[in-house]
């Protein structure tokens, strides 16, 4: 702001003392030409002959305004000059020697009857008004730029107070939430729109990472709890065994491998989504038929249809579209295996497939029990089970559709549902086209 201010002023004090040096050096040249023209006038009037006391008039007049005036004839002799008396009563013309002088010559009809020699104190002819003139102003600019300055540090200190305060509570709140602490959040208090949103970014933050610290708490007790499960049914039958309490026959030897096989099987899953999730698992994209692709699902699951009398509703149309067809093929068989797990028998389920904009969407729609409201915005994180028992019963382990989102979202696209509880769900899944 000081630079600015200095450069401002110095500016106009520049732009002033030009325009208004021309204006004294317009004035300056005026003002000779107009006695040039009086003394030519008067030449005039005297019938071509020049009287002493008329020239006399002219000079001191000429004297007042800080001009020595000094009348020569054609050959150069002094028609009239001013005596010391009157140089010594003007005041402003001391030290004639170092004065700056101008000839003008005096000429009618073209012809040169004489010459004026005009003697001044300096270049632009500067009066003694003219120089208080730019004093007062250059005292006026100083006093106006202080001023300026002045008031330029109190508007930065008082906007820098504004942006400072949040700053400094965001510094400290971000401290804050770096330690774990994720319970508060900051307050919107200034009306700098910038600060606004970076307090709601930060508080957003905030909000996510309670959100994860919570997600991973969950998750470590869910994943903690489904190894525990098999472990103890294991762990139980091989002591029984061992105590002699059961006999070693097939039967539970078969058992204690499907508890095995259960447990690898949801390792393998967790292994899997994290692979997938943190981009290690690199897609294989080829162009595919989706809807071939559907249609062998769907062969694979032809017997669990026809057992419980399930309806199958099939429209699609060929979509060639590039996918790793392995992984789009885990995403259907999930999506239709939970349709037909969720619907009773003599039940219906609708498959569509179908292009939307850049976009292809295949949807898989069911008439089965539905998912409570409380459920939904939960059904795609890990582990989450709408029914635990009842999914447990039925061989779930709550990992499927967090496997369905991440290799959907893999691909740069997205799966949503929509479902009401006792009357049926609608997975929806849009991948692009220009993939």
């Amino acid at each position: 702001m000081l630079l600015i201010v200095g450069l401002i002023s110095l500016m106009t004090m520049s732009l002033v003392s030009d325009h208004f040096d021309k204006y004294v050096q317009k004035k300056h040249d005026t003002t000779l030409t107009a006695y040039k023209n009086e003394l030519k006038v008067s030449y005039l009037i005297n019938n071509g002959t020049w009287k002493p006391a008329k020239v006399k008039k002219i000079g001191v007049r000429a004297l007042q305004d800080g001009l020595i005036l000094v009348l020569k004839n054609t050959d150069n002799k002094i028609i009239w000059e001013p005596s010391q008396t009157l140089l010594h009563r003007a005041t402003n013309t001391k030290n004639i020697d170092s004065m700056n002088k101008k000839n003008v010559a005096i000429k009618i009809n073209s012809k040169k009857v004489a010459l004026v020699q005009f003697s001044y104190n300096d270049a632009l002819g500067y009066t003694r008004h003219d120089v208080a003139f730019i004093n007062d102003l250059r005292i006026s600019l100083a006093g106006i730029s202080i001023f300026v300055f002045l008031v330029a540090i109190v508007i930065a200190v008082w906007i820098a107070r504004d942006l400072s305060r949040p700053l400094r509570q965001i510094v400290s709140f971000t401290q804050a939430v770096a330690s774990g602490d994720y319970r508060n959040q900051l307050p919107q208090q200034t009306q700098i729109v910038e600060v606004n949103e970076l307090v709601n970014v930060t508080n957003e933050l905030s909000r996510q990472l309670s959100k994860n610290q919570a997600l991973r708490e969950r998750l470590s007790s869910d994943i903690a709890h489904e190894l525990r499960t098999p472990l103890t049914t294991i762990q139980g039958s091989l002591e029984a065994m061992i105590d002699g309490i059961w006999p070693i026959d097939e039967a539970r030897l078969v058992s204690l491998n499907d508890e095995v096989i259960r447990l690898t099987h949801l390792i393998n899953n967790i292994e899997n989504i994290a692979s997938i999730e943190h981009r290690e698992d690199k897609l294989i994209k080829v162009d595919t038929d989706l809807s071939k692709l559907i249609q062998q699902v769907l062969n694979n699951f032809q017997s669990n249809l026809e057992e419980k009398r399930i309806t199958l509703d099939y429209q699609t149309e060929k979509i060639i579209v590039a996918i790793d067809p392995n992984k789009i093929n885990q995403v259907i068989t999930n999506l239709l295996s939970n349709a037909i797990k969720f619907t009773q028998s003599k039940g219906k389920i609708i498959i569509k497939l179908k292009r939307v904009a850049d976009n292809v969407v295949l949807t898989i729609e069911d008439n089965g029990s539905g998912i409570a409201e409380k459920d939904v915005p939960h059904v795609f994180d890990h582990f989450y089970m709408a029914d635990p028992a009842r999914n447990r019963q039925q061989g779930g382990q709550g990992i499927g559709l967090a496997i369905v989102k991440a290799i959907v979202v893999a691909h740069g696209g997205s799966v949503s549902v929509d479902s009401e509880l006792g009357v049926g769900t609608i997975f929806t899944v849009k991948l692009p086209l220009n993939n």
